[in-house]
């Protein structure tokens, strides 16, 4: 059955992530601009915009088809490390900015006619905001089928090991960072080894939390709405102190820990481009720096520092990981990013990583930390550090810090994920872990991932897809995958090809996209689901080539062929596999084929068999766990020789895609010290001139030394439709410079500013640092000048006019608002304007009050091919004796502000 209209567009208002909000792209037009002017001065626009409008939605024309358009909610936005994102069907958006006022999200959009805003959503973590109720949890089977789990041979990492622990705390100068009015505070919890502990030199592990509430009131409920620095009665949430649990094990095990406080940071993001991740590796670059000198007294191996990040916080050390160079006093040995965001699609090659993805996330509700794995598997040629991703069932995206645990918490928290208790991922659904029980897997996993940075590789299991557990979680769900570590591996539509199947079967490659459209060339499609491996259908990102094998009958074989051999004869065979889940999890065997026609049918290792994540609606992830097989004993084919790799279906029907297979090793190799050269883009201003189409450069560097060709992708959006473009730039062998072409129009006639704004996203032997730059073009062309005409005195029932007249040529409208203001002596009330006109232009519920209490303004536009304007107050004739009465009223034109004060005469 084929989903109702209304069905579909809710669909894609939560899974259409725009061509921008994946990549932080930000409008932010300077105050000197005249688009600037206009975007300020018709803020009752949407209220005469027309049929299918709402009266909490702006739209206002910025010229040459390009619209900005913004939203603002009757309260505080929370603030999430997910960011609000306008979407709506088939439009294109820059990235959100979320206003000063905390409430208001705006964007701009390029679309041949004005947006009708019926048909736009604002999506913050997977609910619209603009639309009454929860999209989220409303129903689902959240059962996943249980499997066979051995214990993992060592020793359980979630456990307190033998050393006696010490806490410190460190509160030094504030640092000033770019983007930031306020400096950010360098304040670390440590958790170290007693001085007497014998524990040899020990490795540091940096925690930086994410984004939260910076103050809160012990007293009461105020959270200062947003005002930085925190003033009393209000005090600072210790966000660095909810991951004591974790340093105090760490500790125990011989390692030296500390967590910093950037609520200075979470206090002022909301005006960088990219969501603060830059400030984030600064702070984070600033505190090893302080490390450095205490190396000594600490007993500290610098060689093998571990940063874990969580929410924004893994973006943020995750930059860090992409900035620190080969050459700094300290290496980054491995990271861990506890549900991380990733606007920028990064990562951090070389790097060991460890991304923890909690099922039930109600912030990140798309899991864009899967980024980190899968971008990584074919950005760095030769990189063989471990990239895993570990899918916690029943987590959720808070609990992993105890300030932001009810009950754990000094100030006010919640459970970050919404909707109905009983249902999957509600909080009396069985699967769901309780506080505790999460925090028991965050300290095993992220203990045991540190102990794997630090040499000790029996505890590769818990993040390769082994079926494996550790007591100190008890009976939490915990799936895994990895690319990387040493891994051979074969990528559908690069070095594997279909194979020709055989019975009931279909077959084909096809790309990671979610849309709604029937094209065969998109796995998702006619599909809400897609998260977290593939992009949805408007996003500009680089999609991947996955397998994609449906069957209708048992015994239905299919698969890929490689175009080199795997090496199978001491190396476990994984396929990363993504089960429908409008299928119940497939029976499968894997068929293992050599170059001489020999094969061997094989069960896939107990406890690894594909497994279908539970249903929510609107919220099912399809990801991709390890269907792992060891071949050592197979007979009748050469292990050594392995060109194809096939499924074979137990089960009568299903569909399942296959992201890549490897031939993994038995032990990880040794860590690498090099590090990606990075491509950094600028921003650039020039005046518009004259002439026609003109060609600008934004320009980029390359940092470090390219020794092998590269490649990434530029993406422009500006407001004319040719400056939309997806451009792939190869880089040459020792090239350290470039620039993005953009056309833009020149002409000798008044206009806005011209703004195109362009993002990177790597594709393979280069990482991206500075990922966002613009193109501003300077309007030169001189304005036209605008007069305004006032009646200043009338008598009761005559009009009160604006007339404003405008000279001189231009290609953008004018607009004019007005609205009334206190003045001296007695103000007309609403009585004093007829009842109908003061319903439409202000609140007309109590019409004995003045009108500058009743919040009444006009509002005109002036169109391009006209020069005049009038705005009208009518009054009313009552017949009485009163005397003269004023009105007060602030008149902004495009920007410029008069205050006019009007007296109104009884009638004759």
């Amino acid at each position: 059955m084929q989903p109702s209209r209304a069905r579909v567009r809710r669909a894609r208002s939560l899974l259409a992530l725009t061509v921008c909000a994946a990549t932080a792209l930000t409008v932010s037009l300077p105050a000197s601009s005249p688009a600037r002017a206009a975007a300020n001065a018709p803020s009752r626009a949407a209220a005469t915009a027309g049929p299918g409008d709402r009266d909490d939605w702006r739209v206002v024309d910025l010229g040459n088809g390009s619209y900005q358009v913004s939203w603002t909610s009757p309260k505080d936005l929370p603030l999430t490390s997910d960011r609000p994102t306008i979407t709506g069907d088939g439009l294109s958006f820059s990235a959100p900015t979320v206003g000063s006022d905390g409430r208001t999200v705006t964007a701009v959009v390029t679309s041949a006619t004005k947006p009708v805003t019926d048909d736009l959503d604002v999506v913050l973590s997977g609910d619209r905001l603009d639309e009454a109720g929860s999209d989220v949890a409303v129903s689902g089977d959240g059962t996943l089928p249980s499997r066979v789990l051995t214990e993992l041979d060592a020793a359980d990492p979630g456990t307190p090991g033998p050393y006696a622990t010490v806490t410190s705390d460190y509160d030094e100068t504030p640092v000033k960072l770019p983007g930031m009015r306020r400096p950010i505070e360098m304040i670390g919890h440590v958790v170290e080894p007693a001085p007497g502990e014998s524990t040899g030199p020990r490795p540091l592990v940096l925690f930086l939390h994410g984004r939260h509430s910076v103050c809160y009131d012990p007293t009461g409920s105020d959270d200062g709405n947003g005002r930085w620095p925190c003033e009393a009665p209000l005090e600072e949430i210790p966000s660095h102190l909810g991951y004591d649990y974790v340093q105090r094990v760490l500790a125990s095990q011989g390692y030296a820990t500390v967590s910093i406080r950037v609520n200075g940071i979470n206090a002022q993001d909301w005006r960088l481009p990219d969501g603060g991740a830059d400030a984030r590796a600064a702070i984070v670059r600033e505190h090893l720096d302080r490390w450095v000198g205490l190396a000594a007294a600490h007993q500290l191996n610098l060689d093998r520092v571990v940063l874990v990040g969580h929410s924004r916080g893994g973006e943020g050390v995750d930059r860090a990981s992409i900035q620190i160079p080969a050459s700094a006093p300290y290496r980054i040995a491995g990271q861990v990013l506890l549900a991380p965001t990733d606007f920028a699609w990064h990562t951090a090659p070389y790097v060991p990583t460890v991304t923890v993805l909690p099922y039930c996330d109600g912030d990140v509700f798309d899991l864009q930390g899967q980024r980190f794995t899968d971008v990584a598997r074919d950005l760095a040629p030769g990189d063989t550090s471990l990239k895993s991703s570990v899918m916690v069932m029943g987590a959720n995206h808070n609990f992993f810090n105890t300030e932001w645990t009810p009950a754990t918490a000094v100030a006010p928290s919640w459970d970050d994920w919404g909707g109905d208790r009983d249902a999957t991922c509600g909080r009396r659904h069985p699967d769901r872990l309780r506080p505790a029980e999460q925090r028991a897997v965050g300290t095993a996993y992220i203990a045991g991932a540190v102990h794997l940075f630090a040499g000790e590789g029996d505890y590769a299991p818990l993040f390769d897809g082994s079926p494996v557990t550790v007591d100190s979680i008890g009976d939490a769900e915990v799936l895994s995958h990895a690319i990387g570590g040493g891994r051979s591996i074969r990528r559908p539509g690069i070095e594997a090809r279909p194979t020709i199947g055989s019975g009931d079967v279909d077959l084909r490659l096809c790309s990671g996209v979610v849309t709604w459209s029937s094209s065969f060339a998109n796995c998702g499609r006619n599909s809400p689901y897609g998260v977290p491996h593939w992009v949805s259908d408007g996003e500009q990102a680089p999609s991947r080539k996955f397998l994609e094998l449906s069957w209708t009958s048992a015994g239905a074989v299919g698969g890929l062929r490689f175009t080199r051999p795997l090496d199978l004869s001491t190396e476990r065979l994984e396929l990363r596999t993504l089960v429908d889940a409008a299928y119940d999890a497939p029976d499968v065997q894997v068929r293992i084929s050599d170059s001489s026609g020999g094969s061997a049918v094989l069960d896939p290792l107990p406890g690894t068999e594909p497994q279908r994540l539970p249903l929510i609606d609107y919220g099912t992830k399809l990801w991709a766990s390890t269907v792992a097989v060891d071949a050592t004993g197979a007979s009748g084919v050469d292990l050594t020789d392995i060109t194809a790799v096939e499924l074979v279906a137990g089960s009568p029907r299903g569909r399942v895609w296959i992201a890549d297979v490897s031939a993994a090793p038995e032990a990880p190799p040794a860590p690498q010290a090099q590090r990606l050269p990075q491509v950094r883009v600028r921003s650039v201003e020039v005046a518009e001139g004259a002439g026609g189409t003109q060609l600008a450069k934004i320009p980029f560097t390359v940092v470090g030394n390219l020794t092998r060709a590269a490649r990434f992708q530029a993406f422009t959006a500006g407001q004319d439709r040719g400056q939309l473009q997806r451009l792939t730039i190869d880089l040459a062998p020792g090239q350290k410079s470039g620039y993005i072409p953009v056309e833009y129009e020149a002409d000798d006639v008044y206009g806005y500013d011209q703004q195109t704004l362009v993002a990177l996203w790597p594709l393979t032997g280069v990482a991206t640092d500075d990922y966002l730059g613009q193109l501003d073009v300077i309007e030169d062309d001189p304005a036209p000048t605008l007069a305004v005409e006032v009646t200043r005195t009338v008598r009761e029932g005559e009009p009160i006019t604006f007339r404003i007249t405008r000279d001189g040529a231009t290609s953008v409208s004018s607009y004019a608002f007005g609205v009334a203001v206190r003045t001296r002596g007695a103000n007309l009330r609403g009585v004093d304007v007829p009842a109908d006109w003061l319903a439409d232009h202000g609140d007309a519920s109590d019409p004995s009050r003045p009108l500058w209490k009743t919040y009444t303004g006009v509002f005109g536009e002036l169109p391009v091919r006209r020069d005049r304007l009038t705005l009208t107050i009518p009054t009313r004739r009552d017949g009485r004796t009163e005397g003269a009465e004023f009105l007060g009223v602030r008149l902004e034109v495009d920007g410029e502000v008069q205050r006019y004060r009007i007296r109104v005469l009884d009638s004759d």
